[in-house]
């Protein structure tokens, strides 16, 4: 049966996993990790939360309203005590469709980006969850600057969860971040032998390679199908290798980077060359400059 309602969802993912199985081995670190699973599901079912699913590391737990889930919240600090590993929380409220004991839906997909840019030890969670809470009981929170999370068009407003009596990094104020964001590059000029492309913030990403379905098109057997993707995160320009042989970063000022398989962040202006040649030449050489505004 398929239907629809509002609930608050929370992500937990366990940090340093990959750390412990190389540490402690396959069998050990699975207990440990499943040892902090059953803690979340258990004090989840205490105040009336439900597990949803279990991704690894990473649990997914729904709750009917804010107040619940903001109890179980409280017991995170214990858990993590106990098993000593950190986690990272991320928290949204929004309509989802349940089907089958799962939920579907952009806020599911929402409170997914949300946990993934908090840090080890820390609770992120969106405005709409924190205003479900009476003022009262608010915890102290810090606004984060706009953020944009792959694969997102637009993210909530967002809040920290501060610790109480422990001095914080003072944040910048809503002017001095806009006077910042004004200064950052605003837009990606892509050029190469067959045309030019301009690109604005937010916008789709754009993929280069040999396939004709790619948004630049450099039809040369060296080149992958699908060679190199292009994202914009916020003000951030970001490049994303996907391909056999490589992809040559030549940023103006600084050192080539080699990227296979890899990612790196643009900055100003240069060339990327995919599957660069040992003499330095390319045939498949693409222009960028960072614009400002």
């Amino acid at each position: 049966m398929i239907r629809q309602k509002k609930l608050v969802l929370i992500f937990v993912d366990i940090c340093g996993s990959t750390r412990l199985y190389e540490e402690l081995g396959d069998a050990d670190a699975r207990a440990r990790i499943q040892h902090i699973l059953d803690a979340l599901q258990e004090k989840a079912a205490a105040v009336g939360g439900r597990v949803i699913k279990e991704i690894g590391d990473e649990s997914m737990i729904a709750f009917e309203g804010m107040g619940d889930a903001w109890a179980f919240v409280q017991e995170l600090p214990d858990i993590q005590q106990a098993g000593d590993m950190q986690c990272k929380t991320g928290i949204h409220s929004g309509h989802v469709i349940v089907e089958n004991g799962d939920v579907f839906g952009d806020a599911v997909n929402t409170a997914a980006r949300i946990v993934s840019l908090a840090a080890p030890g820390r609770v992120l969670l969106s405005r709409n969850a924190l205003e479900a809470l009476p003022e009262a009981e608010r915890p102290q929170v810090r606004a984060l600057p706009p953020t944009a999370s792959r694969g997102k068009r637009a993210m909530p407003d967002l809040f920290e969860v501060l610790d109480e009596g422990v001095e914080h990094t003072q944040a910048l104020d809503g002017p001095q971040l806009d006077s910042l964001r004004r200064s950052l590059a605003s837009g990606l000029r892509l050029s190469w032998s067959g045309g030019q492309l301009e690109l604005s913030p937010g916008c789709d990403e754009v993929t280069l390679g040999r396939g004709t379905e790619n948004t630049v098109v450099l039809a040369l057997p060296r080149v992958s199908r699908t060679h190199l993707r292009i994202e914009s995160r916020g003000p951030q320009w970001l490049i994303h290798d996907q391909s056999t042989n490589g992809t040559l970063l030549r940023e103006e000022g600084a050192q080539p980077v080699m990227l296979r398989r890899d990612q790196s962040r643009l900055a100003g202006r240069g060339t990327l060359e995919l599957a660069p040649s040992v003499s330095g030449d390319s045939d498949a050489c693409v222009h960028y400059e960072l614009m400002c505004d």
